[in-house]
């Protein structure tokens, strides 16, 4: 069953081209996301739209239920090309705000190329982030692998499964220094022994 967030990004536009972000209204964001679909499959406009969630788990009556939680609270993605007259198509629609632009010379702004660059390392096709099968372990070594730490290497000295977050010890300034960072930026050095 689609409950709504796991619509495929197209293989046609890929995640790092031209991505822009609209203000839609916070708590429903699958409502505005099908009302663009809608105009824009009756305009014949080429756009793709995601909106970023992450699979939570909760607990009810002693069992684990799967739920999805937007990351980005209010807004939707949009992949593809967006002139000023596809915006003005697209900016009346029911739920949707406005595209985000530049305050001052209101161009409309895309989304950097190093963003979405990170976000999409995250993202399976679906826009979902999931947790990672890696399972970490304290005393193994790690290495961050994004955000501005990229490569330090560490020793993991805490685990949290539950907020998927490890703790390193990194040498920085001739000190080591902990580091609280999430499994999704972290890769394990140490080999499996079997």
């Amino acid at each position: 069953m689609t409950l709504g967030y796991e619509n495929v990004i197209s293989s046609r536009q890929g995640y790092i081209n031209s991505w822009y972000v609209f203000h839609v209204k916070s708590g429903e964001e699958i409502k505005a996301r099908d009302n663009l679909i809608r105009i824009c499959e009756r305009k014949g406009i080429k756009l793709d739209f995601v909106i970023p969630t992450a699979i939570k788990f909760i607990k009810k009556k002693r069992q684990r239920i799967k739920s999805y939680k937007t990351v980005f609270p209010g807004y939707v993605f949009a992949n593809g090309v967006i002139d000023v007259e596809i915006y003005n198509t697209l900016k009346g629609i029911p739920g949707v705000y406005r595209l985000l632009r530049d305050r001052s010379t209101f161009a409309l702004l895309p989304v950097p190329a190093e963003e979405m660059e990170l976000l999409a390392g995250i993202m399976n096709v679906h826009g979902v982030i999931e947790a990672p099968e890696v399972s970490f372990r304290e005393g193994q070594s790690a290495v961050i692998t994004k955000g501005p730490l990229t490569s330090f290497k560490g020793k993991i000295v805490a685990v949290d499964k539950h907020k998927n977050k490890l703790t390193l010890l990194v040498p920085f300034l001739g000190e080591e220094r902990r580091v609280e960072i999430g499994f999704l930026f972290a890769e394990s050095l140490d080999k499996e022994n079997s």
